[in-house]
């Protein structure tokens, strides 16, 4: 390390902030760019700079384990940030929308900066938050390579991990005492703590901290509508991209958080904590599968209505107008609930047309069989009725509700993606997640085409999605040239752009099945996590 950059590392390390702008060039064609914790080396990938794994709090270990993020300590020399850190702790799943999932360690906490150049010129920044029901998924998915989108919109991507299942999201304070209050919430509070760090660095990255784009995917996007509700992350992000976000499948109230953890600490045969710190990650992910092998199944991890870090549910406080005023654009797929029938080979198409009615009796009442009427009418397939109907009361209402609520109060823009996948593999359709790849850039991409096909149009409309996402991140408004004019979203006109091989707007799309949920709230309440677990659920089970 040459003196200049020494005396700005151990300026920054005194004063416990960013050091001003240092960068150089290191080794072969890589940059050292300062953070607040030291001099980390990135080199140039894809026409772009890139840096890897870069900690952003300490590694949740030891008595740090359960406890709520820790900034990290600050290094000595140069932290090479070339590869990415491990997945956070999790059961691995064979699963084509993710990948590279298998290398796990606690010490999990970073995030991973595309940046065209670590230069002074301040980049509008997206911060992505990965998927996976807050139990899987991580920022090593090479699906979720920023270099594509960081060149084409001349602005810096960031990919954050935080941490799942147990040891994110498990319940402590009944347990272990009120040191504990917020547990439940721990990954959530990653994610504050790497925005932090967004804002605090990314200055030295060329990006701008006053011009931060959160967005994520699945439970991604659950995650940004409660970052939107929260106020430990007020200030922190200034637009928000909500893609496929669910307020039904995920949440726990404090009661049903505690049952939970009551029950991990028995199939983790422990009395406590300090229990529980002493085993190891193993014997950890072990326990979550005897847990998940019981009644609590894999959607029982998730944040918790604490009254510590989240007061309520966050789609409650938001559709009152009292999440932040910040730009918004959110959407769903056509086909989502295929992921479960498909990937996951649930035989939803053949669910009993009784007990589909009976499910869906519990939501609405006496006007079930006039909902499921509504479907069946739409469809030429019962299965085809099945597959739409569940993704609209997992999936599109959800983000119907938000934008109902919030399209007053601060820039709404609404979609409804409609590609089909042409995988000849199988039968993919407009699946859950299957706009990633289009957003990211990554069509061609080996991964990609076993999931999305080699259908026609596909660039034109990776160029349309990626420009509507890189305009929004630049001005908050979606609007370019490659697209029909997309308006505002409000309860009059429901405009919504159809994203696919016809991109164009279209006014309150499938509004027939819209209405028929008409008084159902979708508030992260209504309908509950129970009722709506229910429609994903082998049919032999009832």
């Amino acid at each position: 390390m040459n003196v200049r950059l020494f005396v700005l590392f151990v300026a920054a390390a005194l004063a416990g902030s960013a050091a001003s702008i240092a960068v150089t060039s290191a080794g072969t064609g890589g940059r050292t760019v300062m953070t607040t914790a030291g001099l980390v080396q990135g080199d140039w990938e894809r026409g772009v700079q890139v840096f890897r794994g870069i900690p952003f709090a300490e590694p949740p270990v030891g008595a740090l384990r359960f406890r709520p993020p820790v900034e990290h300590k600050p290094w000595r020399g140069t932290r090479l940030a070339l590869d990415f850190a491990p997945a956070c702790p999790q059961i691995v799943t064979i699963d084509p929308t993710e990948n590279n999932n298998s290398v796990q360690s606690e010490d999990c906490l970073a995030v991973n900066v595309w940046t065209p150049a670590a230069d002074s010129k301040s980049r509008p920044v997206m911060v992505f938050v990965h998927g996976g029901a807050f139990i899987e998924g991580s920022a090593r998915n090479t699906g979720y390579d920023g270099a594509v989108l960081a060149r084409r919109g001349d602005l810096v991507v960031v990919t954050l991990q935080y941490r799942l299942g147990p040891f994110g999201f498990l319940e402590l304070s009944e347990i272990g005492g009120s040191e504990y209050a917020g547990s439940g919430n721990n990954g959530i509070r990653d994610q504050v703590a790497a925005l932090r760090w967004v804002r605090q660095n990314i200055a030295n990255f060329g990006g701008d901290p006053k011009n931060v784009t959160v967005f994520g995917e699945s439970v991604g996007a659950t995650s940004v509508g409660i970052l939107l509700a929260i106020p430990e992350a007020r200030g922190l992000f200034d637009k928000a991209i909500l893609q496929s976000n669910s307020a039904v499948r995920v949440g726990n109230d404090l009661s049903r958080a505690r049952e939970l953890a009551r029950q991990f600490l028995r199939v983790a045969h422990a009395n406590s904590v300090e229990d529980l710190r002493r085993l190891s990650m193993s014997e950890l992910r072990a326990a979550e599968q005897r847990l998940f092998d019981s009644v609590f199944e894999d959607s029982s991890f998730g944040p918790t209505w604490d009254g510590t870090v989240i007061d309520e549910p966050a789609m409650k406080i938001i559709q009152e107008g009292r999440g932040a005023r910040v730009p918004v654009l959110l959407g769903t797929n056509l086909d989502e609930i295929r992921y479960w029938s498909t990937i996951e080979e649930l035989p939803l198409e053949s669910k009993p047309p009784a007990l589909l009615e009976k499910q869906v009796a519990a939501i609405v009442g006496d006007r079930a069989s006039a909902l499921v009427d509504t479907y069946q009418r739409a469809d030429s397939e019962y299965g085809e009725a099945v597959i739409h109907l569940e993704t609209d009361l997992l999936f599109r209402m959800t983000s119907i509700r938000m934008a109902e609520a919030i399209a007053d109060l601060q820039p709404t823009y609404m979609y409804l993606f409609t590609y089909r996948s042409t995988s000849p593999w199988a039968r993919y359709e407009s699946a859950h997640s299957m706009e990633v790849p289009f957003v990211f850039g990554l069509i061609d991409e080996l991964d990609s085409i076993d999931f999305i096909g080699r259908g026609p149009s596909r660039a034109l409309l990776m160029e349309q999605m990626q420009q509507a996402w890189i305009q929004f991140a630049r001005t908050g408004d979606p609007n370019h040239p490659r697209l029909p004019h997309w308006p505002r979203y409000e309860r009059t006109r429901r405009a919504t752009m159809q994203l696919g091989l016809d991109s164009k707007v279209l006014e309150d799309p499938l509004g027939a099945q819209r209405r028929s949920w008409d008084g159902v709230p979708f508030d992260g309440v209504r309908p509950s996590v129970a009722e709506v677990a229910v429609f994903l659920t082998d049919n032999a089970n009832h």
